[in-house]
């Protein structure tokens, strides 16, 4: 129910600046409760979806459509960032992540870690924007009449963090190109696309920064920051509760040590100083 009163809420959030050209996404035709149920009625955006053979097939053109998208996207009422946003996108999660997972010594240095090397972002000037939250296949929808079409918005926010659906997205090219999904080599093909000199993920990122106005030197914090939130947020969705997330149990903690997120979220701490845009 909550999931789906957030993906409603999003989609009129959008629906609303239907006068900068974004047509990309449902319109929302009804929200409301049949037989106690919630039922969410969305108009269909027609394509075809963005496989990772698709990408495999054309990566240069599947990141081109993206990033225009992404560009517009943030560039629909980028607003910026109210007091309590470092609170509400930042430390709430992280903390919600601490209470709730059974904490080793390497989680608690990976919390550490993060919070040391995000800290710089409390004292800048940030633009929030729409925030997708899953910027992936099968959410991605490549239009007849070109353009990227983007459906699935339960995991949306309105005043969020615009670079992490970049981050997010080059990852999903990252693991189609190298068919990580068949070998399991996440972490591989991870590392090809942001890390050192040769990285091929690194001008797209600058290009995105330079056509949205982010400064170079947020990069870095907003990129970690993208899978400490994406793994913190797995475990607020299965675990949820009226005041936060439930105790992880034993299971749930070995799977989610076990997810590919957040072994990104660990490389891409240990290797920081090696982000290809840091390099250039």
């Amino acid at each position: 129910s909550e999931s789906l009163q957030q993906e409603a809420g999003v989609l009129r959030a959008v629906q609303s600046t239907r006068a900068s050209g974004l047509d990309s996404v449902p319109r929302v035709v009804a929200f409301e409760r049949l037989g106690g149920h919630p039922m969410l009625l969305e108009t269909a955006i027609p394509g075809i979806h963005m496989k990772p053979g698709v990408v495999r097939r054309d990566p240069d053109g599947c990141i081109a459509l993206a990033l225009d998208w992404l560009v517009a996207l943030r560039q629909l009422a980028p607003t910026p960032a109210d007091e309590g946003w470092y609170e509400r996108l930042v430390t709430r999660p992280l903390d919600d992540f601490a209470h709730a997972f059974p904490l080793e010594e390497a989680e608690r240095r990976l919390l550490d870690e993060t919070a040391a090397l995000i800290e710089s972002l409390r004292a800048v000037v940030l633009h929030l924007s729409v925030e997708h939250g899953d910027l992936s296949h099968p959410n991605l929808l490549i239009r007849p009449q070109g353009g990227l079409g983007v459906v699935d918005w339960e995991l949306a926010q309105v005043d969020g963090l615009g670079a992490s659906d970049l981050f997010f997205f080059l990852s999903y090219v990252a693991f189609s190109r190298e068919n990580a999904n068949q070998t399991g080599q996440f972490e591989a093909a991870f590392q090809r696309a942001f890390f050192g000199r040769d990285a091929w993920a690194v001008p797209h990122v600058l290009a995105y920064a330079a056509r949205t106005g982010l400064p170079r030197d947020q990069l870095a914090p907003l990129f970690i920051l993208t899978w400490a939130r994406y793994t913190t947020r797995l475990v607020q969705r299965l675990q949820a509760g009226e005041d936060g997330p439930a105790p992880v149990g034993a299971d749930l903690a070995a799977f989610l040590r076990a997810n590919r997120y957040y072994a990104l979220w660990r490389h891409s701490l240990a290797h920081a100083d090696q982000l290809g845009w840091l390099l250039t």
